[in-house]
């Protein structure tokens, strides 16, 4: 019961993580930036034209976001081109791809894609995303069904959330000088169990999102002392 009592003294900041005696400091921040997904994909007979083509977008991308800072260009993935997967069902009953029936060379499509987030800070809302939008348009021949793109729909994104690893520890640490106000001297100790480890975020819709880090804070049990003669 005791124990109880001193646990109803903690600040608020303290937030149990489990029955146990690990503990979570806590804070919600607003997203740093605002992106767009963009998504490329080429196909054609020539695979170095294909593979050439999509270089050809990449570069015109960089372009639209070369020495503007505050708008930022980050390629997530990127493929050179492969053959396209052919569907059979449609083949001839009598041909058989295992005796000889080779299939004609010049009917194999390469394809190739790559995908991108286009990046600008969060405080420019709305005529960001209009300005976006305008560098994520026109990169493909639209009258051209080889050449496709699809931009995805904008979100927030928290992309520094290091950044809050001081002010998380600086919070630990009030909450624990706090709490020894309240227990005799000695009688607690302070755990970061894994400093190293990255600060933990979650979503919690729209701009707003929570950084945590993770603490211990348990007794220390004094040594029984010695009788003396």
């Amino acid at each position: 019961m005791r124990l109880l009592a001193l646990l109803l003294l903690l600040p608020l900041t303290l937030a149990a993580a489990n029955a146990g005696s690990a503990y979570h400091v806590r804070m919600q921040v607003d997203a740093d930036h605002l992106f767009l997904p963009l998504s490329v994909t080429i196909k054609g007979k020539d695979r170095a034209a294909v593979d050439a083509r999509l270089d050809a977008i990449r570069k015109e991308l960089e372009k639209r976001f070369a020495d503007q800072p505050g708008w930022e260009l980050r390629e997530t993935s990127s493929d050179f081109a492969r053959a396209e997967a052919k569907n059979y069902a449609s083949r001839s009953v009598t041909g058989s791809k295992l005796f000889g029936d080779e299939e004609d060379k010049g009917d194999v499509t390469y394809v190739a894609n790559g995908r991108w987030e286009l990046h600008t800070e969060a405080d420019k809302g709305l005529k960001g995303l209009e300005i976006l939008r305008v560098k994520a348009s026109d990169l493909v021949k639209t009258k051209n069904d080889d050449e496709k793109q699809t931009v995805g729909d904008p979100a927030f994104a928290l992309t520094n959330p290091q950044d809050y690893r001081n002010e998380l520890l600086d919070q630990i640490k009030n909450d624990f000088e706090e709490a020894k106000k309240h227990l005799p001297e000695g009688q607690w100790k302070l755990e970061l169990p894994n400093l190293s480890a990255p600060v933990e975020v979650k979503a919690l819709g729209g701009k707003r999102y929570e950084v945590s880090l993770e603490y211990r804070m348990g007794f220390i049990t004094p040594k029984p002392e010695k009788a003396t003669k």
